[in-house]
């Protein structure tokens, strides 16, 4: 099932009409969030190499997306733990992202995201921490959010 991702979500990493962005998708397959991503010849660090900061881009993006769904409320990432990258994928190639709930707590929950090539070959893993956040905090914090966020957030 393709995740509801709303047209007017301005991020690079998964704003659907980003206009340089990487236009990531994402879909729920049990308790896992899952993107399918093929990288670009533009989004090299080596050449045919899939660029490093991207491909942690991705990672941390199917992580904030399972962070949301597989809690059911918007989350507020207070840094990632670990990122440990074996190889990277290729251009051209696709490549998939997964995450997963790894820790639930009544804060929040952390999250372990993995990345393997078109082949199947482990690229990376990410572990992240993230809380439930108020509105009040995203306001304080000077941040515009759109209502499709802020909507269940607690006060």
């Amino acid at each position: 099932m393709l995740l509801d991702n709303p047209a007017d979500n301005p991020c690079f990493g998964c704003g659907p009409h980003h206009p340089h962005g990487l236009r990531l998708a994402f879909t729920r397959e049990g308790d896992e969030v899952v993107c399918t991503h093929t990288p670009r010849s533009t989004d090299i660090g080596w050449p045919g190499l899939f660029h490093t900061g991207l491909h942690f881009s991705v990672l941390y993006e199917v992580s904030y997306w399972g962070a949301w769904e597989l809690s059911g409320a918007v989350m507020n990432s207070f840094g990632p733990s670990t990122f440990d990258q074996q190889r990277l994928p290729r251009t051209g190639q696709p490549f998939t992202a997964r995450a997963k709930v790894a820790e639930r707590s009544t804060d929040g929950v952390r999250i372990h995201a993995w990345s393997a090539n078109h082949e199947g070959k482990p690229c990376a893993t990410l572990d992240t921490s993230w809380r439930f956040p108020s509105r009040a905090r995203m306001e304080q914090a000077g941040l515009k959010l759109p209502e499709y966020i802020l909507r269940d957030m607690k006060p």
